[in-house]
């Protein structure tokens, strides 16, 4: 079955990625049976545009509810992915035009980067104090504990009971510091603090959510990056101020970035 490229008309074969005629990237600008993501109705081959909404129009394979998290496809009943218990939904990538959708694939296949807006640095730096003082909650039963220790080791024979609290305290520590480590790769790529402040992490390997390894990847790395005595605590937040993206040394390691989530 042969088709007609949209940008001049000539014939071509199925699977065709260029016009032999004006060269245009059929793989980016031509639908075959498309669709209007609002009202669902379905056009022509080659339409762009639907006349109920003036919607861009997309494939049908682009309304499939996915989980946001591992991309799994599913049917409309299923309303949480039952790998991860990531929220399954449409996802139209962006909300850009398709020939813009076409280049996020196109990014992906090469292993180029899509461009993303620099996040509100004032957002960032709030959902950052949210999250401290969040960590800081989390710690407090840490901290008892490890203040209990401390008080038996005035004494020669509590000191077994003292490592016992020792123990406990750092058992407690370690949910602050998962926390720390896994807090970008929650929910849609969003710490409790970003959320909070609708800003969130994508993987730019795949242009999703930030997951888990992710997370802890760019976490891991800036945690490193802040050991070194003075200089190191102040690399990541001057990579946040002067580089386009916004993205710091943890962020180039894991390939993400923080975006305000209305960009995505």
């Amino acid at each position: 079955m042969n088709y007609n490229c949209p940008k001049c008309g000539s014939e071509f074969k199925k699977d065709t990625k260029f016009c032999q005629t004006c060269g245009c990237n059929l793989e980016l600008e031509f639908i075959e049976n498309p669709v209007c993501p609002k009202c669902k109705t379905s056009y022509p081959t080659n339409t762009k545009f639907c006349v109920n909404d003036g919607s861009k129009l997309v494939r049908p394979q682009d309304l499939i509810p996915k989980c946001v998290l591992c991309n799994t496809a599913y049917s409309d009943d299923i309303k949480f992915c039952p790998k991860d218990g990531g929220e399954v939904k449409i996802i139209l990538t962006r909300h850009f035009s398709q020939q813009h959708y076409g280049q996020i694939q196109s990014n992906q296949k090469f292993g180029t980067n899509q461009k993303y807006p620099k996040a509100s640095l004032g957002n960032r730096f709030l959902a950052s104090l949210l999250d401290g003082l969040i960590s800081l909650g989390l710690s407090i039963p840490a901290i008892i504990f490890y203040v209990l220790g401390m008080a038996k080791l005035d004494s020669y024979y509590s000191k077994d009971e003292a490592i016992g609290l020792f123990i406990i305290a750092f058992l407690f520590y370690l949910i602050p510091l998962t926390y720390n480590f896994i807090k970008d790769g929650l929910g849609q790529g969003q710490s409790l603090g970003k959320k909070a402040l609708d800003i969130m992490v994508v993987n730019l390997d795949s242009n999703t959510p930030c997951n888990k390894g992710k997370s802890f990847l760019r976490n891991f790395i800036s945690g490193l990056v802040t050991l070194i005595p003075f200089v190191g605590w102040l690399i990541e937040p001057i990579m946040v101020l002067t580089t386009d993206d916004g993205r710091k040394l943890g962020d180039k390691a894991a390939n993400t970035q923080v975006i305000d989530k209305n960009n995505f």
